[in-house]
């Protein structure tokens, strides 16, 4: 990828004006086929620095010299570029290129250099033998790597097998991701998770029988762990663990129970049971108080219950555990909408849990 990015000192109280024309470039951009790019301007315009700054990401050398072509060939952008120059006492013209894996950050990979459909791998937990999709920035690495975890929804012949949103998200950071189905659950053999939580629903028995069922997939997820350890293009010590719904419940014991994960981020964990199941309530709060590495609790206000995330946290201050916890205002309409904030609004919380594996993973 390259990036290209300008800086303009404007002259004194030329500031406004530097801005509006760099607004008509990008206009001008758009109109003769080009992307508008980003304009930033100075937080503080007594601090030091350029006045205006704009930059734009191209995918390779080629997009790139084609973009500064047209610009030349434009007498339109030509036209403002001459009337930028009667208003700047200084101008900076920086091309930067994205630095490949090999244990650093990769970060702000164009999408469409990105492949979309993930590697189908088999691993193994216990006797089982189990599905997972492993999607990976471009090259050969290697990368931080995420496992993320469905909810209870991913059934057997489910439309959204792979479930690229998020993989795809983290690929463009510089994270791979691995999306492993776990027992019983989508591509993968086992007992369903119904089947074996056969008591009358929120009954003591029923709430004993989810604990117990959770416990074992995360069995799963702590063999996906494993698993991706060996793969040449992750970063072995540097795998973190992310879920929502019951995959949030399996990523807070997963990393309870694995103290190699690296960092956590535990979307909505049990928010359709923590308010008529004590039994999971209890056991939640009791494995969180075990996790040793960093972990994030996120949810929206319109959840079917922000109790998880308000009553762990609380659990959790004055312990020593490194945690944070968001709720983010209600997200869509309906408590289900909310619950689905994790697959469906990572718009919402990109930037916080993006700057959280930055500093974790």
């Amino acid at each position: 990828m390259i990036i290209e990015r300008t800086h303009y000192f404007a002259k004194p109280g030329q500031a406004d004006r530097v801005l509006a024309i760099r607004r008509r470039a990008c206009e001008v951009r758009v109109r003769i086929g080009l992307p508008a790019g980003t304009i930033r301007v100075k937080a503080d315009p007594a601090a030091d620095g350029p006045d205006v700054a704009w930059e734009c990401a191209f995918p390779d050398d080629a997009t790139h010299r084609a973009d500064l072509d047209a610009r030349a060939q434009s007498a339109e952008f030509e036209a403002v570029r001459a009337e930028m120059k009667a208003v700047i006492g200084r101008f900076e013209r920086l091309f930067e290129s994205r630095a490949a894996g090999a244990g650093g950050w990769a970060g702000d990979i164009d999408v469409r250099t990105l492949s979309y459909a993930p590697e189908e791998h088999v691993f193994r937990s216990g006797t089982l033998e189990l599905k997972g999709y492993f999607f990976a920035p471009p090259g050969n690495g290697p990368y931080p790597c995420v496992i993320y975890n469905h909810g209870s929804g991913l059934t057997e012949g489910h439309e959204d097998n792979a479930a690229p949103n998020i993989p795809i998200l983290l690929n463009s950071w510089g994270i791979a991701c691995f999306f492993p189905h776990r027992r019983g659950y989508g591509t993968s053999p086992g007992p369903t998770w119904r089947s074996e939580c056969s008591a009358p629903e929120f009954s003591a028995e029923y709430n004993a029988q989810l604990v117990r069922r959770l416990t074992a997939e995360s069995d799963d997820v702590i063999s996906a762990h494993a698993y991706v350890r060996t793969l040449p293009r992750v970063i072995a010590d540097r795998i973190g663990v992310m879920g929502s719904s019951f995959g949030g419940v399996n990523t807070l014991l997963a990393a309870a129970r694995q103290p190699s994960f690296r960092c956590a981020v535990e979307f909505a964990g049990a928010a359709m049971n923590w308010d008529r199941n004590p039994t999971i309530a209890a056991h939640m709060i009791d494995m969180a108080r075990k996790v040793r590495m960093p972990i994030y609790f996120v949810q929206a206000a319109n959840d079917f219950s922000v109790r998880p995330t308000r009553e762990i946290a609380a659990a959790l201050e004055g312990t020593g555990v490194p945690f944070k916890a968001k709720v983010y205002p209600p997200f869509g309409h309906t408590p289900y909408e909310g619950h689905f904030l994790a697959g469906r609004g990572p718009q919402v919380w990109g930037p916080d849990i993006r700057h959280f594996l930055e500093t974790h993973l």
